[in-house]
């Protein structure tokens, strides 16, 4: 019998366990990992017989076998002399109905953008026969897919991130052509890019003999208004420029200096300068003294009450102020005049009597293209002030505002003007401004037809029963919705409400806000605001708030709720749950079980590493192509590893939260009233004002009322 490893014999054990042919794999030339990759192939039904052979590693049977699993042309890529990454692109192309075997000659990770381009509908097969790296190759990508022309702005002989930089400044429609130099490393160029977002005169630092990390020092002195001439030179380190430029924002630096008779400090970068005598009551020649002080370089600003004193010997032994300069003035910041309502939102107005007024809510600000959105007025020169040495101190100047980024405008050459480029929806979000495509209607009828929209949806009428509403950012409704279905990747609004009568939907990523629901199922990622809701089935990942009443129906929140009265005097059921959202579960499922994978894959790769150890010296294992292949491996495995239990540890933060989530009843939670939290059930008997939260498995009420 033929020698095995015991990871090999454990591979054909467990699949003679299986029934499965194990005579197919059960050759010593073959790896553990190899068995089992073929194993579980064999376990999956698939006819893998042509493609079990020594020659193919473990990760080129496994891009055959998965293109076997999903129906593929495998004959396409299935050469041993095809390394298994560029296996690996042309089965996520087949995958996608794409065929890019006949560009094999790329390597992998040019093949992987040629195959995203196509998926993407631009073509980069000029970069490509140019010499661009795949690295380079992802930002020219990027770039035409934000409809962003490079040409004439990148060479070959620029870094992928250094490309990067000249198509944010694109996108950004600021002038690259400050930075987009070979001349400058990719560093450098982001120093330059964050200055001219900033508004800040680049040319103190636009300097190729300028290091990236002089440059930042040289930038930030300049967001601050101060006066950078002080330490921008070439003679000083990052290092140096850091320290002088922190000193120039503290006001400069404090100087003590002395005499036989006083010690004189200076402070605040020689706006103040304060006296010591150093014997104490001892008159003083007032020549004397102003000759003293006029050598220590000081003449402005003396304090005549104080030179009186020491003069008249009127004095002890401790500080005084001998002289004082006059404070410069920073100049007014940079601000921006917008020409629309900057302050609307999807929040409805609370009304003094506790109702809600929902019709008032402004969502929507539309404007035409060639619209004036915004003007930019730049910051203010600072105004000079003095020192005791009769030196003039530079005023500040006031901090500019970065540039708005967004889509849907365009900037004037002077970066000061906005305006909408298209007729659409404004909206401003910190620092993003969009014009984002708007579609106004009336009503919404079977008969009008149904609304698919790439943009924003204002209807002003009603929206009736069986229509149906889909928009990719949010849709608003003034009027009534009946029995349909409204699907949004923004927020949907309903100004007045919706009754659907068991047959209407509301799907939204980003929240649903309305006055009633009645019958209504409303799923969203984000939070429901709702004033009353009647039999309605309501899901949310955020949280659930009523302005007023929660009667009859079930709804389930990740977060938590806040809410006036649960059910009513009638006692009608209603079922209220918090928890774990299930999406969360089952990709947190799903990591664990492909993590479990990774460590067997680990094991057995781990254990074959062991072996070529014992095998051969390391001048003869380095260079066998099995031993890299292995290595590379167990690399990237470890990085996978790391990236999902990042993504675990954020997702079980997300858990955590649906374990903290709460219920808060302002009002009255009535008969009837049903709260799961977790694994705690509590039912309501007319209880007023409590807080409802989930401990070990039990309903505690926080608020006794």
């Amino acid at each position: 019998m033929a020698e095995y490893t015991s990871d090999q014999l454990r591979e054909i054990g467990e699949g003679k366990k299986a029934s499965l042919d194990t005579t197919i794999y059960e050759n010593p030339d073959f790896l553990a990992i190899q068995m089992r990759q073929i194993r579980m192939a064999l376990a999956a039904g698939l006819d893998v017989a042509p493609y079990v052979r020594p020659e193919f590693d473990w990760m080129q049977m496994e891009e055959i076998f998965t293109g076997l699993e999903h129906g593929l042309d495998v004959s396409l890529y299935a050469d041993p002399e095809i390394p298994y990454e560029k296996m690996h692109q042309v089965r996520k192309g087949l995958e996608s109905g794409i065929d890019i075997s006949k560009e094999i000659r790329y390597s992998a990770g040019v093949l992987k953008q040629l195959r995203k381009s196509i998926e993407e509908k631009v073509d980069i097969h000029k970069y490509v026969e140019e010499g661009y790296d795949p690295e380079q190759l992802y930002q020219i990508r990027l770039a035409l897919n934000h409809g962003i022309d490079l040409e004439g702005y990148i060479e070959t002989d620029f870094r992928g991130a250094a490309i990067a930089e000249i198509r944010i400044g694109l996108e950004e429609d600021i002038d690259v052509t400050t930075y987009a130099d070979i001349k400058f490393g990719w560093r450098q160029m982001r120093e330059i890019r964050f200055g001219l977002e900033n508004r800040l005169d680049i040319s103190k630092y636009a300097n190729p003999y300028y290091d990236w990390e002089q440059m930042r020092e040289i930038r930030l002195g300049l967001a601050e208004g101060l006066d950078v001439s002080k330490y921008s030179t070439l003679m000083y380190t990052s290092n140096e420029m850091r320290k002088r430029r922190l000193i120039l924002e503290e006001g400069g630096e404090d100087v003590t200096v002395s005499s036989d008779d006083f010690e004189l400090y200076t402070t605040s970068g020689g706006i103040e300068a304060f006296i010591s005598m150093k014997r104490e009551g001892e008159k003083v020649d007032r020549d004397s003294l102003i000759e003293s002080l006029a050598e220590m370089e000081v003449t402005y600003g003396l304090i005549e009450e104080t030179i009186d004193k020491i003069c008249s010997g009127n004095y002890d032994k401790k500080a005084m102020l001998i002289a004082r300069g006059s404070i410069p003035k920073k100049g007014a910041d940079g601000s921006y005049e917008f020409f629309f309502n900057t302050d609307t939102d999807n929040k409805p107005k609370i009304l003094s009597d506790g109702s809600v007024d929902y019709q008032t809510m402004e969502k929507f600000t539309v404007v035409k293209a060639g619209d004036v959105l915004a003007v930019y007025h730049d910051a203010e020169e600072g105004e000079e002030g003095y020192a005791v040495n009769g030196s003039a101190i530079s005023g500040k100047k006031g901090i500019e505002k970065e540039l708005l980024k967004g889509t849907g405008f365009t900037l004037s050459k002077d970066k000061h003007t906005y305006t909408a480029a298209i007729d659409g929806m404004v909206e401003l979000k910190g620092n993003i401004l969009n014009v984002v495509k708007h579609l106004e209607v009336g009503d919404v009828t079977l008969a009008t037809g149904n609304i698919d929209f790439d943009g924003s949806v204002h209807v002003k009428g009603n929206v009736e029963n069986g229509a149906v509403v889909k928009a990719v950012g949010d849709i608003v409704v003034d009027g009534n919705v009946g029995g349909a279905e409204l699907i949004s990747e923004g927020h949907v609004t309903l100004n007045r409400g919706m009754n659907a009568g068991r047959h209407g939907k509301v799907t939204a990523k980003g929240g649903v806000t309305s006055k009633f629901f009645e019958s209504v199922i409303v799923i969203t990622e984000g939070d429901i605001q709702v004033t009353n809701a009647v039999n309605s089935l309501m899901r949310a990942k955020g949280w659930i708030r009523s302005a007023s009443s929660i009667i009859g129906g079930k709804a389930f929140s990740s977060r938590g709720y806040k809410v006036f009265n649960l059910g009513n005097d009638a006692g009608t059921l209603t079922q209220i749950q918090t928890g774990i959202d299930e999406d969360i579960v089952n990709r947190i499922g799903e990591i664990t079980d492909k993590m479990k994978e990774n460590n067997k894959q680990l094991m057995l790769l781990g254990n074959t590493m062991k072996e070529l150890q014992m095998k051969y010296p390391p001048e003869v294992r380095n260079t066998l192509p099995l031993y890299k292949k292995i290595d590379n491996a167990i690399f990237t495995i470890n990085k996978q590893q790391e990236e999902m239990q990042k993504e675990k540890e954020r997702l079980n933060l997300q858990v955590l939260f649906s374990r903290e989530a709460s219920v808060t009843i302002d009002g009255t939670a009535h008969e009837g009233v049903i709260c799961i939290l977790g694994k705690g059930r509590w039912e309501a008997s007319g209880e007023r004002h409590i807080t409802l939260k989930g401990t070990g498995g039990a309903v505690v009420n926080m608020v006794k009322g």
